[in-house]
């Protein structure tokens, strides 16, 4: 039976890649009806739910996912960021910073409130978290994106630029 709920579960990351969201939403409903407490799924079919922008839904499956593991870094990640589309900016702070607290290594947590920093109009914050992800992933394409976007808006200009070089240096595609 465990090799049935990940065959699902699997199964179901394959077609939300290929955008299928109704059979990725029949396999994690299945791998759920399974087990209940596999935290993963709820944690994927929310995913979809951001994807097909129900973040209502979102929001109450990885509220189950942190019920049922309170460890799993990535479901406040992702739970964050549902709030930060929806607009609930503080709670979106909470959560990036809960992965945070629970992986203090995570550049992307850092990266991402420092996204929500920056739309709260709190440019410092939001470069403190840049930085901090940049020191953990060099290569953090995106948070070199942003912080030059923050430097732009500080009207640091010379420093915007050697960012969105970095940029494009690593992630031509991420430059936008």
């Amino acid at each position: 039976e465990p090799e049935m709920i990940e065959a699902f579960a699997n199964r179901g990351l394959v077609h939300s890649r290929r955008g299928d969201y109704v059979r990725a939403t029949t396999d994690y409903d299945q791998a759920i009806a399974l087990d209940p407490q596999y935290a993963p799924a709820y944690n994927n079919r929310g995913l979809v739910y951001v994807e097909k922008g129900d973040l209502d839904l979102a929001i109450a499956d990885f509220d189950q996912a942190i019920t049922l593991d309170p460890h799993f870094v990535l479901v406040y990640v992702n739970r964050g960021s549902a709030y930060h589309d929806k607009g609930e900016l503080d709670l979106a702070i909470a959560d990036y910073s809960q992965a945070i607290a629970l992986d203090a290594q995570n550049a992307s947590a850092y990266n991402d409130r420092g996204r929500v920093h920056s739309a709260k109009g709190d440019q410092d914050l939001a470069m403190a978290d840049y930085d901090q992800a940049i020191t953990l992933d060099s290569q953090l394409a995106p948070a070199y994106n942003n912080r030059g976007l923050a430097y732009y808006g500080k009207g640091d200009l010379d420093h915007s630029i050697a960012d969105f070089g970095k940029v494009l240096e690593l992630d031509p595609a991420d430059a936008v």
